[in-house]
């Protein structure tokens, strides 16, 4: 019980972790949801905690849902979706793991659009987006 505690007091969850909680849970729930309803859902809430990284959240979720929305057939399809949205999160908010990675095509949509909207993007988050497809041998 102590440790339990600690984690829960010395550790509180970030917006990642509560992002990972809700799409978890929204997967769990959506087992037997047809895969347009559960795609549906999951960019709501991919939307809901990426509304700070506007106007690059919408067209990579849009990306996604073109790409891998007929993947959502089975558990571990809606377990990729979940960690893909994951992913682009992270590398949104800056911290991006070095275990974490992104399909060559999916990193070239993503370096398209940032540097699209570059210009209305805060010049940090560009800087940190680019610095890290850069690290990883993606331009």
């Amino acid at each position: 019980m102590g440790k339990v505690k600690d984690f829960w007091y010395n550790n509180p969850m970030t917006n990642l972790d509560k992002y990972y909680s809700d799409a978890d849970r929204l997967a769990a729930r959506g087992a037997n949801r047809p895969k347009d309803e559960f795609a549906k859902a999951l960019m709501q809430l991919f939307k809901s905690w990426s509304r700070d990284f506007e106007p690059i959240a919408t067209p990579l979720a849009e990306y996604w849902q073109g790409r891998y929305a007929d993947t959502l057939d089975d558990p571990a399809g809606k377990a990729a979706a979940v960690e893909w949205f994951g992913a682009l999160l992270s590398l949104f908010c800056g911290d991006f793991p070095r275990d974490k990675d992104f399909p060559d095509d999916d990193w070239d949509e993503i370096r398209d659009t940032v540097s699209a909207e570059a210009d209305s993007l805060d010049m940090d988050l560009v800087t940190a987006i680019l610095s890290v497809i850069v690290e990883r041998g993606k331009a």
